[in-house]
């Protein structure tokens, strides 16, 4: 009987109630994560794999995008990069809805889009890029507490799932948003070459994989259930959402490597110069429109120093939040590399993000807070329509300053 039974908050009966209860769901596995046996020797064979496999994704990557570029015809790539942010996606969807609504530098079709977390569940509907597909995935956030949301899973220390919450009815969400005749949309934008891009965190490796949903999808007879199942992987935050085993490998949140996923490097824009190049495509421009969910700075706390817990519950969010100014700044940084050094490519770099006052607003730390949710789709559209859409990158090393009200 486990030790907390075996206290005197319960009489006798119930503690043997409650036991009994507890080995019933012990011995059900049906909320058990389970993985194939596995060796060090063979998960740095699969590491060699991977890197293979990554490589072959990169050169299918600038393939399609030199593709692209010969059908539109008009010299320029566009780019879209989503952030995670968990309950915070709602502020890029509203974002996009406000984009899409401009009569005036209207949003335009994207050639590639790359999510991170929840940013993964934004990407197919921003690939789409209709207004019905923008207010589908509005919709879905407008229900997140109710149809999202995970509920706790009060057995988790019997249910060896690596999680805390049951996440049955998010699963189902996504099984019905990512359902057949979604599919036959995104395909049909697939064959046009555009592009979906995520990321998960393979544990074992340690290291970040992408996948290509119109690579994923378009096994008829596997396609649609393999999708859901890595965007599951791809929004499990680590100790919360239980793991997702793929292909052998225990994955989770993308957002554990990175909160933005550039896709292309430095070399693969040099690639791609050359690949355009043969094709008689100089002069083209590179749009990269990066929307991010997640403010840069933490909400301010006072700590006690004397307090373990809370240094080290600090330190976990400062991690999370501070690096964001060295990704962007990065990205800043490989767009003025690629103008400057890849003949006949220019990149730039437009940046769109989540004011980091959010973080003092109620309903912030909740994991899907109905009202704040709203807000943030609120402050989204409002900023997408407005004069001021796009950002400066911010700096760790300063706060930046609360919006007069």
């Amino acid at each position: 009987m486990p030790r907390f039974l075996r206290t005197r908050r319960f009489p006798n009966t119930m503690r043997y109630v409650i036991a009994a209860a507890a080995f019933a769901v012990a011995v059900s596995g049906c909320a058990v994560v389970h993985r194939p046996p596995t060796t060090i020797a063979k998960l740095q064979q699969d590491a060699v794999a991977l890197g293979e496999r990554d490589q072959v994704m990169r050169d299918s990557i600038i393939a399609r995008l030199v593709r692209r570029a010969e059908r539109r015809g008009d010299r320029t790539l566009d780019l879209l990069l989503l952030s995670g942010g968990g309950q915070n996606g709602a502020f890029g969807t509203g974002f996009l809805r406000g984009w899409h609504a401009r009569t005036d530098n209207p949003m335009p079709r994207f050639d590639l889009v790359s999510g991170i977390s929840t940013g993964a569940l934004q990407a197919p509907y921003a690939l789409l890029g209709t207004k019905a597909s923008l207010d589908t995935v509005t919709a879905l956030y407008a229900r997140a507490a109710t149809t999202i949301a995970p509920t706790l899973n009060w057995w988790f220390w019997l249910r060896r799932n690596g999680g805390l919450v049951n996440t049955s009815r998010f699963e189902r969400t996504i099984a019905s948003a990512i359902d057949g005749r979604f599919r036959t949309e995104l395909r049909n934008a697939f064959a046009e070459d555009r592009q979906l891009v995520f990321a998960t965190t393979d544990f074992d490796l340690g290291v970040g994989q992408l996948w290509s949903l119109g690579d994923e999808i378009a096994n008829d007879s596997t396609g649609l259930v393999r999708s859901q199942m890595l965007l599951r992987a791809a929004t499990a935050i680590p100790g919360i959402f239980p793991p997702v085993v793929v292909d052998g490998h225990v994955h989770a949140d993308g957002g554990v490597v990175e909160s933005v996923l550039a896709t292309l490097t430095f070399a693969d824009y040099q690639q791609l110069g050359r690949q355009l190049a043969a094709r008689g495509l100089n002069d083209v421009t590179v749009r990269l429109w990066v929307v991010m969910n997640l403010w840069s700075h933490p909400e301010p706390r006072i700590i006690a120093p004397a307090s373990r817990r809370q240094i080290s519950n600090r330190t976990t969010l400062l991690l999370l939040y501070l690096h964001q100014s060295a990704s962007l700044s990065a990205l800043a940084d490989l767009s003025r590399a690629v103008s400057a050094g890849v003949p006949g490519l220019k990149l730039e770099f437009k940046l769109a993000a989540l004011p980091s006052s959010e973080s003092m607003s109620p309903g912030a730390q909740k994991l899907f807070e109905q009202k704040f949710m709203q807000r943030l789709d609120s402050i989204g559209y409002a900023k997408a329509t407005g004069a001021t859409p796009w950002d400066s990158i911010p700096s760790a090393y300063r706060r930046p300053e609360p919006p007069v009200r």
